[in-house]
C-alpha cells in the first residue's frame, strides 16, 4: 500500500482511497471545510509536484502546482507521498482585526486590514485562518481601494470558526490566503445589464460587485435580488435600499422561494445580453439556472458561486 508521510507520522492508505478521508480516519489533524476543492482549506505540500492534470491540483494556480501543493479532499491515493501541512504563519498574509458589527443575530461583518500585499477583486473569496488547524473560506464584501477587507460571517451555534472569531478583539491577528474566484466584475460588461441573485450572506459579495461596477463606469442597469426565507427574515435591508436609492441605474428587490420563480419570469427583467451572477447555497444556485436559461441566457452569461460549507456548518463543528 502507498505510504503517506505527514509531518512526523507515516500512514499506509489503500490505493484509490481519498487522501483526506484516510488521514482523518488515521487521526491526523488536517483542516478542511467544503470537501469539494473550492475553499482550499485542506492544502498540503508534497515533496514533488503532481501532474498538472491531477484532480488534486487542478483548481490551484500554476505557482501552487509547481511548488507541490495539492488539495487533500480531491486527492486519490496512487503513490507514496511526503507531505507537509500548510502553515498560515509562514505562507499567508497576516491581517489585523479592525472591527466587527452584528448585521443580524446570526451574521457578523468582520473587517480586516492586511499587513502585506494582497491582490483581489470584489466578490472573490479568501481563506481566513485563526491558526494552522482552523481556516474557513469567505467571500470578499468590499472593494480593494477601501483599505480593509469586509466579510459577512454566518454565526453557527456549534461552528468552530464563527464561535471563536466573534470572541476575538480588535488588533488581534489572523491570516489570509488563497484569494480566488471568477465571480467578479469584468469591465467588458460595461454596457450589459447585470442581474445579481443572492441568498443569505451572498448578498455581501454581490453588493460589492455592484459597487465595483458603478465605480468603473457601468452604464447599463443593475438589478440585485435577494431571496429570504420570509418577508422579515432578511438582513442589511435598510442599508441596501438606501444605497440603491442613491443610484438611478440600480434596482434592489427582495423575494422568497415561493415568489422567486415568478419574479424571474417577469417580462423585461432579463434581456438577451444580460450577465447574471448567482450566489448562495448549491441548491439555490442550481434552482436559478433553469429560469435564466428559459429567459434566453447562454451558459457563458451565467457566473455562479456556491457557498458549499453552509449546508453542514450548523451541525458539524468542523464547519462554520
Amino acid at each position: 500500500m502507498p505510504e503517506i508521510k505527514l509531518a512526523d507520522r507515516q500512514i499506509s492508505l489503500p490505493p484509490g482511497s481519498n487522501l483526506l478521508d484516510g488521514l482523518l480516519a488515521a487521526g491526523a489533524q488536517v483542516p478542511y471545510s467544503c470537501r469539494s476543492g473550492h475553499c482550499q482549506t485542506c492544502l498540503l505540500q508534497n515533496h514533488q509536484a503532481l501532474a498538472d492534470d491531477d484532480p488534486a491540483c487542478c483548481n490551484l494556480s500554476p505557482e501552487q502546482r509547481a511548488a507541490g501543493w495539492l488539495l487533500a479532499c480531491q486527492c486519490q491515493v496512487t503513490q507514496d507521498l511526503d507531505l507537509h501541512p500548510f502553515d498560515p504563519r509562514h505562507s499567508a498574509v497576516p491581517a489585523l482585526i479592525t472591527g466587527q458589527t452584528r448585521l443580524a443575530d446570526d451574521v457578523l461583518e468582520l473587517r480586516l486590514r492586511p499587513r502585506g500585499l494582497l491582490r483581489y477583486f470584489a466578490g472573490q473569496h479568501a481563506t481566513l485562518w485563526l491558526d494552522e488547524h482552523l481556516g474557513r473560506s469567505y467571500s470578499i464584501a468590499s472593494l480593494p481601494d477601501q483599505g480593509e477587507l469586509h466579510f459577512h460571517v454566518r454565526l453557527y451555534p456549534h461552528g468552530a470558526f464563527s464561535q471563536r472569531i466573534q470572541r476575538m478583539d480588535n488588533g488581534q491577528t489572523i491570516y489570509l490566503s488563497n484569494v480566488a474566484g471568477n465571480c467578479h466584475y469584468d469591465p467588458d460588461w460595461h454596457d450589459r445589464p447585470l442581474l445579481l441573485l443572492a441568498r443569505g450572506t451572498a448578498v455581501g459579495m454581490l453588493q460589492a460587485i455592484a459597487r465595483d461596477a458603478l465605480k468603473q463606469g457601468h452604464s447599463a442597469g443593475i438589478t440585485l435580488i435577494v431571496w429570504q426565507r420570509s418577508e422579515d427574515s432578511g438582513y442589511w435591508q435598510q442599508s441596501l435600499q438606501s444605497w440603491a436609492n442613491q443610484h438611478p441605474t440600480v434596482t434592489y428587490l427582495t423575494t422568497t422561494d415561493a415568489e422567486g420563480d415568478r419574479l424571474l419570469r417577469r417580462r423585461g427583467l432579463v434581456a438577451r445580453n444580460t450577465m447574471a451572477l448567482v450566489c448562495g447555497s448549491p441548491a439555490f444556485v442550481e434552482r436559478q439556472r433553469k429560469p435564466l436559461f428559459m429567459n434566453g441566457l447562454a451558459r457563458r452569461q451565467i457566473l455562479d458561486e456556491a457557498f458549499l460549507g453552509s449546508q453542514t456548518a450548523a451541525v458539524d463543528p468542523n464547519h462554520g
